[in-house]
């Protein structure tokens, strides 16, 4: 991880005194803490995983997992005033967590693709859609680093209370279907801050979602599992599939195809040197 983080150098978490954790965090930056921390508990992640006679990920599976994670949280710090439905987040990395400094403003919009997983992996992306009528809808699809589609499916929501609902109902039933079909590790990404905010945070929810929630903290915790946030532009193919269950109240799972009303998108997903699609429509 020193590769890509400021860890602290090893004399500092090696002194000789029982109180040498709170010594360190100390002396250390805002960001050299949350490093370290989040270090910290990958390893105790793992070593648990070893305690219960479990498999542990592969090094460099944590190491996307942790990057992953740390970006999702430093967008929703870096951007907590910003509507996250309309794609202006950005990261400031050289910032992080510090409070000092300023974001560049008025930074003009440039439209965020698609990015395919690493070679070998595979990517979820969700979606949920609702409108104040009370229609709501999923859509999650399943992609591989070619960018060939291993499911797609969308689901009309019977009953949906709001906006963050829909996109948590997209997350637990995304998880459900690829931890069904696929046996490794993969890459989840919504548009949704506000989901992964909750998601995240260590403590019970209380909230009127604490049920979905729990769910989807449990279905994570089978699998490695890399939650990241992203812009609507980069998610609009779960963001058709999810309009379809909305609109036309359609629920339906498609293998290894998809409906022709997301064709146009997943073309434009798949147009970059990267991806290889077969294209094939459902």
């Amino acid at each position: 991880m020193r590769e890509v983080w400021d860890l602290p150098k090893d004399e500092i978490l090696f002194e000789n005194n029982p109180d040498w954790f709170m010594h360190a965090l100390k002396r250390l930056d805002v960001d050299q803490r949350v490093a370290f921390l989040m270090v910290l508990w990958r390893i105790w992640h793992i070593h648990n995983e070893l305690t219960h006679d479990k498999r542990p990920a592969p090094l460099e599976a944590s190491k996307r997992f942790l990057m992953g994670y740390v970006k999702s949280l430093l967008l929703i710090e870096q951007n907590q005033n910003i509507d996250t439905a309309k794609g202006k987040q950005s990261i400031d990395e050289v910032k992080g967590f510090s409070k000092k400094g300023k974001m560049i403003e008025d930074r003009p919009h440039i439209k965020q693709k698609w990015n395919p997983p690493d070679e070998g992996g595979t990517k979820l992306n969700v979606d949920g859609a609702f409108s104040h009528d009370g229609r709501a809808g999923t859509g999650m699809i399943l992609r591989r680093s070619d960018g060939s589609v291993i499911f797609a499916a969308c689901r009309r929501l019977r009953v949906c209370t709001d906006a963050l609902e829909a996109e948590l109902a997209a997350i637990e039933e995304g998880l459900a279907l690829t931890l069904a079909w696929e046996a490794g590790a993969f890459v989840l990404e919504t548009d949704s801050a506000e989901a992964i905010k909750l998601i995240a945070e260590g403590t019970p929810n209380l909230s009127q979602h604490a049920m979905r929630i729990k769910v989807i903290r449990e279905r994570i915790r089978e699998r490695e599992v890399v939650l990241c946030k992203v812009s609507r532009d980069a998610n609009g193919t779960s963001h058709g599939l999810a309009q379809l269950g909305r609109v036309n109240g359609r629920t339906d799972v498609w293998q290894h195809c998809y409906p022709p009303e997301i064709a146009e998108t997943i073309k434009a997903d798949c147009n970059t040197e990267r991806t290889r699609c077969r294209l094939e429509g459902g």
